[in-house]
């Protein structure tokens, strides 16, 4: 009889646990994309700190009528942005490899009261790293704000909820994003990677030369803001496409870029310091490739 009872008992408590679940459940799938959206760009606002970590490959294939070259360069880094003080972090390792070399370099970069410091070291005997800065726009600060335009990218596109995963055990819902490209390219990113491209010596239409760019995006449940994101960008140019000679071999240049981000310690308190060193920086303008990786990896990411 107590065997039964027991037994009994437990069923109810399946019953009721399963009940719990699908009660659950069906909320959750009564939440749409389009509430979720909503809900991320509201939460995001209330966000005044936040740590990153970056991770981008890219894997460039240049081509002439005789031979070809690959490269692909791996960026890491890892930042801390205060959007209250508008102060950044960044330390980046970045390895390019060729099937021939290897080139490997560390960049420190601060962002304080609207200066950009920056610290290239080369990996050259007998070439110390030497500290840059320049000035930078008041209006330059949200292309460095990672999550603000990981936001700005989620408000402009197309969105399709994808199934659940868990990032780091973390229960997160899934966006793909595909943006509105017209208006893209008038976002804040959209605006600096044109910029950078437009400072640079070889006069790249970068709007002809990207041909795809795609995200998906992974919303925590738990506190509703940005746990990871993921970019793919393609772009292709070619000899024709840049201001150089025409005595110049024909060529055709074709990169594809993969970024991730994870966000992390939320409104946690920072501390942004500048190291010892860098308050002696050269005031001079960063070199152009310097200015336009800083520019597109900082600011998409990346790009």
């Amino acid at each position: 009889m107590k065997r039964k009872l027991m037994v009994g008992l437990i069923v109810v408590v399946l019953i009721v646990a399963a009940m719990m679940f699908l009660g659950c459940l069906e909320k959750e799938q009564k939440m749409s994309f389009a509430e979720i959206k909503a809900t991320v760009l509201a939460n995001v606002e209330e966000i005044d700190t936040y740590k990153f970590d970056l991770n981008t490959t890219t894997r460039t294939l240049l081509s002439n009528e005789t031979n070809s070259t690959e490269m692909t360069t791996s960026i890491n880094g890892r930042g801390v942005l205060d959007a209250v003080d508008k102060e950044m972090k960044l330390n980046m390792n970045t390895s390019m490899e060729t099937n021939e070399t290897t080139e490997v370099m560390e960049m420190e970069i601060y962002l304080l009261n609207n200066t950009m410091y920056a610290k290239l070291n080369l990996g050259i005997p007998g070439r110390p790293a030497q500290w840059t800065k320049r000035e930078m726009p008041e209006e330059s600060w949200a292309s460095q704000n990672q999550l603000e335009q990981q936001m700005e990218l989620l408000n402009i596109s197309e969105v399709e909820l994808l199934v659940d995963e868990k990032v780091n055990g973390v229960d997160c819902y899934v966006l793909k994003i595909e943006p509105d490209m017209n208006k893209f390219w008038n976002s804040t990113m959209g605006a600096a990677i044109i910029k950078s491209a437009q400072s640079s010596a070889l006069g790249v239409d970068i709007k002809k030369m990207m041909k795809s760019l795609s995200m998906k995006e992974w919303i925590s449940k738990a506190t509703m803001y940005p746990k990871k994101t993921q970019m793919a960008i393609r772009s292709v140019a070619s000899s024709d496409d840049l201001a150089i000679p025409e005595t110049e071999e024909k060529f055709t240049m074709t990169e594809d870029m993969e970024v991730e981000l994870l966000f992390y310690d939320y409104n946690q308190p920072v501390s942004i310091e500048l190291p010892e060193g860098a308050e002696g920086a050269v005031g001079q303008p960063l070199i152009p490739v310097l200015n336009q990786t800083t520019q597109n990896q900082t600011a998409t990411t990346s790009v």
